[in-house]
């Protein structure tokens, strides 16, 4: 019985996913596909998630409550943390089936089609910067509070923030940080449905280029003196 399922959610999958879609229609499709299986993507991915929150804290915080010099190496960690995010989600999501496992897509078929994964790359990382900021304010909030604080101690002025100050920012820091998470596993229905589209549109060309070779050899069989 729970082979029967599995079969049907990999046929259901694959119905979705291999169909020829414009860019707008991966991006649509791909949204779609994010939020209506939310739950199931959060149930396979909170625990990446919570890893992931610790290290974007650990980036944030590092230019914040330790030093300012940090900040290149806070902004390393926090790149290596979403490319971490991404790589094992995925990964999970279609350990749990919920992405179709597909062939790969060679470097010469992306870029043929460069102009579908611009479009879709550029709307994505739009939508997810304006979600980031979204999120990030209660963070930008507490640096501009830290920083302004220590500011003031190297001016000589008493510190005025309470004592607690450290762990509520990091309580502030990992919060945004989980909810961060899943704004950029937003990025995978996208990117699952341009893949599918490829896939499509290369079998399309392959079977047009099949066809075409046929009837030229058959026409040329005829037409041979």
């Amino acid at each position: 019985m729970h082979t029967k399922i599995n079969q049907t959610m990999e046929k259901d999958n694959e119905n979705i996913l291999l169909k020829s879609r414009s860019s707008r229609a991966c991006i649509r499709d791909g949204y779609r596909f994010y939020f209506s299986h939310f739950k199931r993507i959060f149930k396979a991915t909170w625990l990446i998630a919570i890893v992931f929150a610790v290290l974007s804290a650990a980036a944030s915080a590092m230019p914040v409550l330790l030093s300012p010099n940090l900040m290149l190496p806070g902004e390393l960690l926090a790149t290596l943390a979403v490319i971490l995010l991404l790589i094992f989600a995925w990964r999970r999501l279609r350990k749990r089936q919920l992405l179709e496992a597909t062939e790969r897509i060679t470097f010469k078929n992306w870029l043929r089609h460069t102009g579908m994964v611009l479009i879709v790359g550029i709307v994505c990382f739009f939508t997810i910067s304006i979600l980031i900021m979204l999120t990030s304010l209660p963070m930008i909030i507490m640096m501009a509070a830290n920083w302004q604080d220590q500011i003031g101690v190297l001016m000589g002025d008493p510190s005025g923030m309470p004592d607690n100050v450290r762990w509520l920012t990091l309580v502030v820091f990992l919060i945004a940080g989980f909810l961060q998470a899943y704004v950029w596993q937003s990025i995978i229905g996208p990117i699952y449905m341009m893949r599918g589209a490829i896939i499509q549109h290369e079998n399309e060309r392959q079977k047009f280029n099949k066809t075409e070779v046929k009837e030229t050899y058959e026409t040329n069989l005829i037409y041979r003196p």
